[in-house]
């Protein structure tokens, strides 16, 4: 989850992730391991160029990637894929990267494993209105009581535009894996999150989507 100013967030996504997604084509001769490097360091510029730039001497490439700023911090996942000679080398290099703390974690060609279970619900969840302790747990707690995954998140804080207060955001897509349960209901999801929206001086909606419309737009 990325806390990050709502138009500092929008504009890294629009650069960030095109970018990072724009990946060579891989040669089908050579074997590949595939790795996920999570990465904070200091915010400054170029530090998606230095990650991206080891991935790219090793003769690797870039795949999904999630980049944000947080705080004074930059925070970046990226699933790689490198030729296997070249795997063993990626972590010492990447931890020598100066600023930047990472950790490599190898994984399962995405393209050879299906990793995600068939989503039998999406929704798209919004909440605007006064800022509060423990606002994201309570939130993620109705949503888990009634069986829903949190895919994505992303929430901030900002000024009033009038001042003398401050704001708390969250936009996030959630879903329900098949086979539903029988008492499963979005409805009843809703009313519980309008009830707790009543006492915490806030607004949540939850709109049931099309998957593929989030895939496209993520």
């Amino acid at each position: 989850m990325f806390v990050t100013s709502r138009m500092a967030s929008l504009a890294r996504t629009r650069l960030l992730v095109p970018a990072l997604r724009a990946s060579r084509l891989l040669s089908t001769a050579t074997p590949y391991s595939h790795m996920i490097i999570n990465a904070v360091g200091p915010d400054r510029p170029g530090i998606v160029a230095d990650l991206t730039k080891v991935v790219t001497d090793a003769g690797g490439s870039v795949g999904d990637s999630r980049a944000g700023r947080l705080g004074g911090h930059f925070s970046v996942m990226m699933l790689v894929s490198v030729p296997s000679g070249s795997a063993a080398d990626l972590g010492p290099t990447v931890g020598a990267i100066a600023g930047v703390d990472a950790s490599v974690y190898d994984t399962a060609d995405p393209d050879a494993v299906d990793v995600q279970p068939q989503v039998g619900y999406t929704g798209s969840l919004s909440l605007e209105g006064a800022d509060g302790l423990g606002i994201v747990h309570e939130i993620t707690s109705v949503l888990a009581a009634h069986g829903m995954s949190v895919d994505r998140l992303d929430t901030g804080r900002e000024g009033a535009p009038h001042g003398g207060t401050t704001l708390f955001y969250m936009n996030g897509v959630v879903t329900v894996p098949l086979p539903l349960a029988q008492k499963f209901s979005p409805d009843a999801v809703r009313k519980d999150l309008h009830a707790l929206a009543d006492s915490m001086n806030c607004d949540i909606n939850l709109e049931d989507v099309d998957p593929e419309s989030i895939a496209e737009s993520a």
